[in-house]
């Protein structure tokens, strides 16, 4: 898994994690029935992920980029939402949800590298760097050393 129960609880409040995953009632996280309900909105995220990043890089991903573990951990919130109906994503998550799809898009179309393939390591891509920035008032010429 590309995230845990845990990164999805620093993201949500312990007590929405539970109104989404709790169908037993049990009350806690860590139960068993409420665990299995998280473990599997994240394995959702992760299969989504890798359907994009899949055609850029073999998967799953070993060891887990920054950037995608937040990427699963925010799609699985998105795919607890999606899992009550009647329910409403906050509008805020919904942006999160469409932003994180662009990311992967971007991914997949090989616009964003997602770190360096196992057993070897990132190289930058030897493009340039372009700046454009307004002409300076104020040089050390016109005004001599300070």
């Amino acid at each position: 898994m590309y995230s845990t129960v845990a990164d999805l609880l620093k993201l949500l409040p312990e007590n929405t994690v539970l109104a989404l995953a709790d169908d037993a009632g049990a009350g806690i996280v860590a139960d068993p029935v409420v665990t299995a309900v998280l473990e599997e909105v994240i394995d959702q995220a992760d299969r989504e992920i890798d359907t994009y990043v899949g055609t850029v890089r073999k998967v799953p991903l070993s060891p887990v980029p920054a950037i995608i573990a937040n990427l699963s951990t925010k799609l699985a919130i998105h795919n607890l939402y999606l899992r009550r109906p009647g329910v409403d994503e906050p509008e805020t998550w919904q942006r999160e949800t469409s932003r994180c799809f662009r990311l992967l898009e971007a991914i997949a179309a090989g616009k964003i590298v997602v770190g360096a393939e196992l057993g070897s390591t990132a190289e930058p891509d030897g493009g340039e760097v372009l700046v454009s920035a307004p002409e300076r008032i104020f040089t050390n010429a016109k005004w001599g050393k300070f």
